[in-house]
């Protein structure tokens, strides 16, 4: 699979199943922000873990650090790399907050945002590579 689509934007693959886990993560989380990654290789999704929100905050997160390196050390193990970061806006929008801009620490991986829309969670995708944000498309494949 090719990270680039033909009109040049950037592609994150996933399954169903990974949507709905993040959406199941985002929504168990409410009222307070919601934060996890993302594993893979090569823009493919394999495998969706969250992560607690330390600050326990409605408008910010910060990865429960010890969560969190556990979470890089299964990767290591499985041969997997960094794909994504997601996180909710429980007030909305699902678009980056300036301390998301500012705390965009790995500039290789996606940042989901999800927000609720008409009482339902949806999310957008983007890089985040120092103050320019650039929509992504996430591309649904098959299950088998």
């Amino acid at each position: 699979m090719d990270p680039i689509n033909t009109r040049g934007k950037s592609v994150l693959y996933l399954k169903p199943i990974h949507l709905e886990e993040m959406r199941t993560w985002v929504s168990a989380c409410d009222p307070e922000e919601a934060c996890g990654l993302l594993a893979g290789r090569n823009r493919q999704v394999f495998q969706v873990i969250g992560v607690e929100n330390e600050l326990h905050s409605r408008w910010r997160y910060r990865m429960e650090p010890h969560q969190q390196l556990r979470a890089f050390q299964r990767f290591e193990e499985q041969g997997w790399e960094l794909q994504g970061i997601f996180h909710s806006h429980p007030a909305g929008p699902p678009d980056p907050s300036p301390s998301d801009i500012a705390e965009a620490y790995y500039p290789e991986a996606i940042h989901l945002i999800w927000s609720p829309i008409s009482g339902e969670w949806h999310c957008r995708a983007f890089t985040i590579i120092g103050a320019r944000i650039e929509p992504v498309i996430l591309d649904l494949v098959s299950s088998e």
